[in-house]
């Protein structure tokens, strides 16, 4: 689950761009061509308005997140339906994961965990690479962010793309809310001192790509921005799909299956 929510966390923080200083725009629609290990594997729209974030896949895959309220709601294309993940689902989840941590082969488990995202934190190194080309028609400069031998990730960013102005205060302050809910002891501040590195990137990512060796495997993602819109959405884009079924949160239900 923590890895669930530190991918949450940089897919948010990349979506408005840290650090932007643009006067207020129209609501945000971000289109994306996908790669894995150079084959093609989609697209993925992007929504962006001052209080809310989607995305969204042709196979009806997303997520849409209401910053205000601090309300997560993954969908299920494959199966319609959806589930959302509350503030209190965070707080029950944590003291789950808490109780759990009783347990001696648990606590165990966790320390390791906790001792990788400490070495991937102290590790990780964030520079600009001097290189700067265009995506899409804007101007991007490159900067590469390794942690550790494992993993790598190259980003191009560019100051010339207007989003709503309040979409960063609120995305900063739902991560935020988000790291403490789900992190506890070593593992807060390897996630905190990760985030302050990556505050150094200042712009809209508008090409990514992100390789992992795991020595055995070598995998290779890549995203790249083909079409930015500024253009009002309508209140339905933060709606469940019609027709899509509400089902229990499954991270809540599983935890409280492992507690009986």
């Amino acid at each position: 689950m923590k890895n669930t929510i530190s991918q949450l966390t940089l897919v948010i923080l990349a979506a408005v761009g840290a650090g932007l200083s643009h006067a207020a725009a129209d609501d945000l629609t971000v289109v994306e061509n996908l790669t894995t290990n150079g084959k093609p594997g989609g697209t993925e729209t992007r929504y962006i308005s001052s209080e809310h974030f989607r995305t969204s896949r042709p196979d009806g895959m997303g997520m849409i997140i209401d910053m205000k309220t601090g309300v997560m709601m993954n969908i299920d294309g494959k199966n319609k339906t959806y589930f959302e993940v509350t503030k209190q689902d965070l707080q029950d989840m944590q003291a789950m994961f808490a109780e759990r941590m009783k347990d001696p082969k648990m606590k165990q488990a966790m320390a390791m965990m906790k001792g990788m995202a400490a070495e991937m934190s102290s590790s990780t190194e964030v520079k600009k690479t001097g290189v700067t080309r265009k995506v899409a028609g804007f101007a991007c400069d490159e900067w590469l962010i390794t942690m550790s031998s494992m993993m790598s990730i190259t980003e191009c960013v560019t100051g010339d793309i207007k989003y709503p102005v309040e979409s960063l205060q609120a995305a900063a302050e739902f991560s935020e809310s988000m790291r403490k809910s789900m992190t506890f002891g070593p593992g807060s501040k390897s996630s905190s001192d990760y985030a302050e590195k990556m505050k150094s990137i200042k712009g809209f990512p508008v090409a990514s790509s992100t390789t992992v060796d795991a020595g055995i495997t070598k995998t290779t993602t890549a995203m790249e921005v083909t079409e930015v819109r500024h253009e009002s959405l309508p209140a339905s884009t933060w709606d469940a799909p019609a027709g899509f079924r509400k089902v229990e949160n499954p991270m809540l239900k599983s935890l409280q299956g492992h507690g009986r």
